[in-house]
């Protein structure tokens, strides 16, 4: 069996939007954005034995001894991915990895430990993953990174609705007056959101709940900020939402269709909270509803536009019983994937998963070793045999590197998987990893 390269960067959204798209009031935060960039240790997910896991940082070697302990059997590279001196006016921090990957000097980690012939997992693809393909000799195949681009819009999305008659409460505008007169009329029933092409993770999601604030972001787009930037964004009125979720499917190179799971999350406002596994009675109204034949159709559609790969499409259960089965399409990896394949590697009977992230500060360094050993000492840092307990799914995200880093408390977060056999001992693991953290020198942010 072929080897496999795993990376990504998993803000792709960020990496597809073209310079020439207005878009919405945000502050900019080098320290979110540093988090994002450590989060592609969670790759390790995907590898088989032999497969190959690149991270933009480099893995703690404490963290990938703890993972070969769980039977994941990958190389890592242990340091990182850093531009030599041939490129010194590069911000690198501003490249994704593919892009990063692309620049790298002759002889560098990336060069020993690909071996040639190997096939390409992308978190996404994005720019520069067909040139990293050429330059370290990987399989081609991948689709065409326009056809990826165009298929993660957020118009796309409202589109298919109506492809696939399906309910359509989308409006998209292309000027600030559509923006104001749409929105005003969806004032006079509530509020609304204004969606981004290529808003994620509680970015690009602007909730509107009165014409003075709708007003503020028309005066925004008309700001030399967004001169002669082209206007494009999907207007919804805000559902009352139930339950969030999401399903995972794959779509191979000859257009097959794989259902591969259905995650049920919570969320903090439009922001991921936690994935975990569905309640069986969200599962009988998906069966009941025709759910899956809705997601096959998707796929089908994708793999007409020339899309194949990986899917994740969010949905909604709203509070009078109806159904939203399309929110948005994620054409790439996600979050709820990562929690199906630890699931996958798990196979403990009776079993329950879950998915969190723990937002954190420190005053100082820390060292991840010894968040290891305390969370074993506490007896919950999860082993095979024990078969319960905290699984941590990444080190560089609790105290990611940040360029200039001004004096003052450093900010990043934890993401682990809990392993329980009831929500008794769910509460046990949450209280005893909150106070691991804390013993360790973190202050958890709520």
């Amino acid at each position: 069996m072929r080897k496999a390269v795993h990376c990504g960067s998993l803000e792709s959204e960020r990496y597809w939007r073209e310079e020439d798209l207005a878009a919405l009031p945000s502050i900019p935060d080098a320290r979110a954005l540093a988090i994002v960039q450590a989060m592609d240790e969670m790759l390790f997910v995907f590898c088989r034995s032999g497969d190959i896991l690149l991270t933009r940082h480099g893995m703690d070697q404490a963290q990938y001894d703890y993972l070969q302990s769980l039977k994941y059997s990958f190389k890592t590279n242990m340091n990182p991915l850093i531009l030599g001196a041939q490129e010194p006016d590069t911000d690198q921090n501003a490249l994704n990895v593919f892009e990063l990957l692309g620049r790298l000097g002759p002889g560098q980690e990336p060069d020993r430990l690909i071996p040639e012939g190997s096939l390409l997992e992308p978190f996404a693809v994005l720019p520069g993953t067909e040139e990293a393909v050429r330059r370290y000799k990987l399989l081609p195949g991948l689709p065409d990174e326009q056809t990826v681009r165009t298929v993660n819009t957020k118009t796309y999305s409202a589109a298919m609705r109506d492809r696939l008659s399906l309910p359509n409460i989308a409006r998209i505008v292309h000027s600030v007056e559509e923006l104001l007169q749409s929105g005003q009329e969806l004032l006079e029933k509530g509020s609304f959101l204004i969606k981004d092409e290529y808003g994620v993770s509680g970015k690009g999601n602007q909730l509107v709940d009165s014409d003075r604030m709708l007003r503020r972001i028309a005066g925004y787009l008309e700001s030399s900020r967004n001169k002669d930037k082209r206007i494009r964004f999907v207007l919804e009125p805000l559902l009352n939402r139930e339950t969030d979720f999401s399903c995972q499917f794959h779509i191979d190179a000859e257009g097959q269709i794989s259902i591969l799971s259905v995650q049920q999350l919570v969320n903090h406002g439009f922001a991921f909270g936690e994935s975990h596994s569905p309640e069986p009675t969200l599962l009988e109204t998906l069966n009941r509803e025709g759910y899956w034949e809705i997601m096959h159709n998707i796929g089908r559609e994708l793999y007409a536009d020339g899309y194949h790969g990986d899917v994740c499409v969010d949905s909604m259960l709203l509070r009078d019983g109806s159904l939203a089965p399309l929110v948005e399409i994620n054409a790439r990896k996600s979050m709820s994937l990562i929690k199906h394949n630890i699931d996958r590697h798990l196979k403990h009977e009776g079993m329950h998963t879950c998915l969190i992230q723990v937002p954190l500060a420190t005053m100082g360094e820390v060292c991840y070793g010894e968040l290891l050993q305390r969370l074993e000492e506490a007896g919950i840092l999860f082993s095979p045999a024990e078969g319960e307990g905290v699984i941590p799914l990444s080190s560089g995200t609790l105290q990611p590197q940040v360029p200039s880093r001004s004096a003052g408390s450093a900010k990043g977060k934890l993401y682990a998987s809990l392993a329980y056999r009831n929500e008794d001992r769910k509460n046990r693991l949450t209280g005893k990893l909150e106070e691991s953290l804390l013993r360790n020198g973190y202050t958890i942010l709520r």
